[in-house]
């Protein structure tokens, strides 16, 4: 039982479509299922299906062990008796939120359905703790790009993927002090009280620095 979950999504998606969770496997039935012609434009492999018996049943052990009281979140969103997307996310880390997943039926993605989702998941992942959300998402998907950015999330890497293809890595920062350090690694030498005072006194030397050159 997730009671921020039921709390955050009770009302739906756009107050409107139903959100159910359920598990791994009905998630993945009805993606293969329902969703077969939503992303035919897209070059992927499917790592498991790359692998002999004995490899998926090692992975399979694997996984078992990593998922082990891990919260995961497989949402499926219904207009009445239809499924018109799903929804995948995950406790990457202790306090990091994977938005894992996500597909609309096309005649359903100008309503606003993946805005409101990612609506809720910031408030979710605020309300138990996360200090982030990361995501990726294919480069040639410049609208989840343009949604996302909206949302103050920032791209933090590109990656060549084996499966996907080129892919871009965005983080949502549900601390302040975190997103200025992210702001410095990028460039941005500006420090709040907070972390010039856990910096482990590189701040003031770094400061120092900057000053003799200055």
């Amino acid at each position: 039982m997730d009671l921020v979950f039921d709390n955050i999504f009770k009302n739906g998606i756009l107050n409107k479509y139903k959100v159910e969770r359920i598990s791994p496997k009905e998630y993945w039935e009805i993606f293969y299922d329902e969703f077969p012609n939503e992303e035919l434009n897209k070059m992927t492999f499917i790592r498991e299906a790359l692998l002999s018996e004995k490899q998926r049943i090692k992975r399979q052990l694997l996984e078992e062990r990593y998922q082990f009281n891990k919260i995961e979140n497989y949402i499926k969103v219904m207009d009445g008796n239809l499924t018109i997307a799903l929804f995948r996310g995950e406790q990457k880390s202790v306090d990091i939120y994977y938005m894992r997943h996500a597909i609309v039926k096309r005649e359903y993605r100008t309503y606003g359905i993946y805005n409101d989702y990612l609506d809720k998941v910031i408030q979710y992942c605020s309300e138990r703790g996360f200090l982030q959300i990361i995501s990726c998402f294919v480069l040639s998907n410049i609208n989840i790009y343009r949604t996302k950015i909206k949302k103050d999330f920032y791209l933090t890497g590109i990656e060549t993927h084996a499966e996907y293809g080129q892919i871009g890595w965005l983080c949502h920062f549900l601390h302040e002090d975190l997103k200025k350090a992210f702001f410095f690694r990028c460039g941005n030498v500006e420090f709040s009280k907070n972390l010039y005072n856990n910096s482990e006194k590189n701040a003031v030397k770094l400061l120092k620095l900057l000053k003799n050159y200055s």
